[in-house]
């Protein structure tokens, strides 16, 4: 009998030795990967809210043009950020705010899928964009922006 009670024992502690390997660990907030998609002219992200934390973004050029990708905090919506006299978005304006260094990926070239930018965000609002100014060709008022909730 002993020798069944000392098996079903060492049974038991095996259990539980494999049920805490295999649990879980704890995270550190954020989502991800996120994949974005760029391409003229639209910025498409796999999700469009996710969890406060380190969040990296797997970035792919599907567009024929060079693109950027830019991550900034605000409360305004993405189709309506401040503008310099050139058409742009002021990146520097104080209703704008840098998410990290880097808080951006430029030239992002036509093809590229290898592209990756984390950055850890708070709760808030944020937008992504593409800023490129080519001769009379404003990306982002061509509609290449996108609005993105953290919680």
């Amino acid at each position: 009998m002993t020798g069944m009670l000392r098996k079903g024992w060492a049974l038991i502690a095996l259990a539980v030795l494999l049920a805490s390997c295999s649990a879980p660990a704890a995270s550190s907030g954020g989502t991800g990967p996120i994949s974005a998609t760029l391409k003229e002219w639209q910025i498409s992200l796999s999700s469009t809210s996710m969890s406060a934390g380190k969040i990296t973004f797997n970035i792919t050029n599907n567009g024929d043009k060079e693109h950027e990708f830019v991550v900034r905090k605000t409360d305004l919506p993405s189709s309506a950020l401040p503008l310099n006299a050139d058409g742009e978005i002021s990146e520097d304006a104080p209703e704008l705010t840098e998410v990290g260094d880097p808080s951006e990926a430029a030239e992002i070239k036509s093809g590229s899928s290898d592209r990756t930018l984390t950055v850890t965000l708070q709760p808030g609002h944020y937008v992504i964009f593409c800023n490129l100014h080519v001769g009379e060709l404003l990306h982002y008022q061509k509609g290449m922006h996108v609005d993105l909730t953290v919680s």
